[in-house]
């Protein structure tokens, strides 16, 4: 987006919605009654309440410290989230939730944005229920202003409303937020708490992305290159494989399953012959890993617990189970 569009949309769209009267934003009746927005830079969804353990403190506080929690665990202690299948997925700060059951402290939730065989409503799972928010004035103004998106960064930092220095907190490419006002250096944002804040104007996209190519979905994926392998991540702190494959769509406005398995079964199949840039590639049947190909034979993936997200050679071998192209078809 060019800096005039930019200027358009902070200079008109936004004094149109901000001089509406206050009651406007929270008149707006949340139409989901059970409906609650993630109150932390990242939610992890965790298979039970029983399933954090003690080193995992940091990422089930509220607020949670995921960058903290990554860089205090080892190799074997991220190793073990995929063994024991602790963490299913995770949710970025302000996206919607569908609330299903309250136990104690814990909320089981379907997260609408992910699709998933394990269930239709969106993929299943548990979180604290101090990292959720009703947000009901917070919904409003989601539907009354346009939407800032972090793009071209795996991660940026919000800043205090006073300062515009001070960091708040750390937030994932793919965190959606409505935007309030901006300038050439700074936009500022609408929290789901109700407070407000700023970001680096260079690291959020504002309004819906343009059209991709395959190009475009390798060069967002090499954003994240370098990064952790988290199972169940799905945030630009440390991706597993799909959640590496599903948020890098979903910057680019294209939903796909949240797993492997359900990622193969869309799209459209591609014979190896005819791999393109942005091309989904999978391995075993159900499909257990999926890749990013990145033209030249290389591919981009989130490998497992040891290894950071990689440029690769692609392996065409014995468990090699096809490819799949989710871009639309070209008009």
């Amino acid at each position: 987006m060019t800096r005039r569009i930019l200027t358009v949309l902070l200079g008109t769209v936004l004094v149109t919605a901000l001089t509406l009267p206050a009651a406007h934003a929270t008149a707006v009746q949340d139409p989901l009654a059970e409906r609650a927005y993630v109150g932390v830079s990242v939610a992890t969804v965790w298979t039970s309440p029983t399933s954090p353990r003690a080193l995992d403190r940091s990422a089930v506080a509220a607020p949670a410290d995921p960058a903290g929690w990554l860089g205090a665990m080892t190799a074997a202690d991220r190793r073990e989230l995929t063994t024991a299948s602790r963490t299913q997925t995770q949710v970025l700060y302000g996206a919607p939730v569908q609330v299903l059951e309250r136990r104690d402290d814990w909320t089981r939730v379907a997260v609408p944005g992910q699709p998933s065989a394990k269930d239709d409503r969106g993929y299943p799972g548990w979180i604290p229920s101090a990292q959720l928010t009703t947000g009901v004035a917070f919904a409003g103004l989601t539907a009354a202003l346009p939407a800032g998106t972090v793009d071209g960064v795996a991660t940026t930092w919000l800043y205090a409303e006073e300062t515009r220095t001070e960091r708040l907190r750390e937030i994932s490419a793919g965190t959606r937020l409505p935007v309030l006002s901006g300038d050439s250096g700074g936009v500022q944002v609408s929290l789901p708490d109700g407070g407000t804040a700023w970001i680096d104007a260079a690291h959020l996209r504002i309004g819906g992305p343009e059209p991709a190519t395959g190009e475009d979905l390798v060069g967002t994926a090499r954003l994240f290159l370098d990064r952790p392998y988290l199972w169940g991540g799905r945030s630009g702190f440390a991706p597993d494989c799909s959640g590496l494959t599903g948020l890098v769509h979903e910057l680019h406005g294209i939903t796909i399953g949240r797993d492997a398995s359900d990622q193969a079964t869309g799209g459209r199949a591609v014979a190896k012959d005819d791999l393109r840039p942005g091309d989904l590639l999978f391995w075993n049947s159900p499909a257990t890993h999926v890749a990013i190909y990145a033209g030249d034979g290389q591919m981009i993936e989130a490998f497992d617990a040891s290894t950071p997200v990689r440029v690769t050679p692609v392996r065409f071998d014995d468990s090699y189970a096809g490819a799949r192209r989710h871009l639309p078809d070209p008009a």
